[in-house]
Parts: structure tokens; sequence; C-alpha cells
């Protein structure tokens, strides 16, 4: 198992085998990628030139959203299918994935009214199929959060979306692929590629 005394060494001393596929990068993308062709039966192997999860996968903003953003330009498919790949996250990541809660306050002259934002929201939970949304007035708003400007504030509404550790859920990623039978090995540098009649 990694991390355990001279896993590093044994792990060399299996790289001259043939591999059905070779990840390179340990971030989120290739960590992913790694899991999901180990637990497809496939001999894979993960390489990284630096620590697992130590560029962008360590420093992104930890949200995982489901696109509420993207109703307001239609884009209704990819709000959809972040919806339901937050649910899958939350559901099988318990502990390492978590709902998130946000507030939206309106305000008079807002450029969108607050029936819209309601509907966007109702929207937003039939996409997750659940209900996730709550409509506060001036007072209840301002009681959930106490230090918004109450000048012209009209209400608003609190929702959901979730927040990880990105670096925990790279090696998470990494450690059950490893444990399905993959290899994972850090600090090894791609120089290069000798292809044969064979393939790569």
């Amino acid at each position: 198992m990694m991390w355990k005394k001279g896993w590093r060494e044994a792990i060399w001393s299996q790289l001259d085998q043939p591999f059905d596929l070779v990840v390179i990068g340990g971030g989120i993308t290739g960590a992913g990628v790694f899991l999901e062709s180990v637990a497809a039966g496939l001999k894979t192997l993960l390489v990284e030139a630096h620590d697992f999860a130590s560029g962008t996968s360590s420093r992104s903003s930890k949200l995982v959203h489901g696109g509420f953003r993207y109703l307001k330009n239609g884009q209704l498919k990819i709000t959809y299918d972040s919806v339901r790949e937050r649910e899958r996250l939350l559901q099988e990541n318990r502990g390492l994935i978590n709902q998130l809660g946000f507030v939206i306050a309106s305000y008079k002259g807002n450029r969108i009214p607050m029936w819209a934002l309601g509907f966007g929201l109702t929207f937003y939970d039939l996409l997750a199929l659940k209900w996730g949304h709550k409509y506060y007035d001036q007072e209840g708003l301002l009681e959930l959060c106490p230090n918004l400007n109450s000048h012209e504030l009209r209400g608003g509404y609190r929702y959901f979306d979730a927040l990880t550790d990105d670096a925990r859920l790279v090696l998470r990623n990494i450690l059950e692929g490893v444990r399905l039978g993959g290899f994972a090995l850090n600090y090894a540098r791609v120089e290069g590629f000798i292809v044969t009649q064979n393939g790569i």
C-alpha cells in the first residue's frame, strides 16, 4: 500500500510490465481517470512529475457547485450535469464533500427581480431532486446575516451547493485506485515516449 515503508521501490520494480493505460498527471482529473480505469478492470499506472495534487488541484475555489449561474444564460444542460454530479459526489464522499450555504440578498433596484431568483432556485432544486432553498423577508435575512446592509434590502434566499478539500479528494481517488490494484507514483516525470509495433 502507498506510504508504507518501501512502497516506492515496490512500484518501481514493477514498471517494466505492460499497462493498458498510463495516466500522466496526478491532479483531480488524472486521479479521477485513474480510479475509473482501474475500477473498469484496466491495468493502470498514474505518474506525476511533482507531488499529487500539488498544482491547481490544491489551489481551487474548493467549491463543488451545480452551476446556478449558468441558468441565467439558458445553459440548462451544463446546469443539469453539474447538479447531478454534485449530488453524486455528496453521496459518495461523505465527510470529504459537504453542503455549503449561500445567501443571495435582494435590494430595491436590483437587475434580477426577487421572483426570478425564486424561480431559478426552484428549478435548481428540482434538478437536484431535493428542496434546498428558502426565502427570507428583510427581517429574517438580517437575523440570518446581521452584517448585511439593511438599506433598501427587500429580502433574499438561502440555497446550498457544496465544498470540498480539493487535495484530500485527489488523494482519496488515488488511494482507492491503488487499493483496487492500480499503480501510482509521484515525483516521476515523463521524459518521452518509445513507440513500438505493440504500442507506446
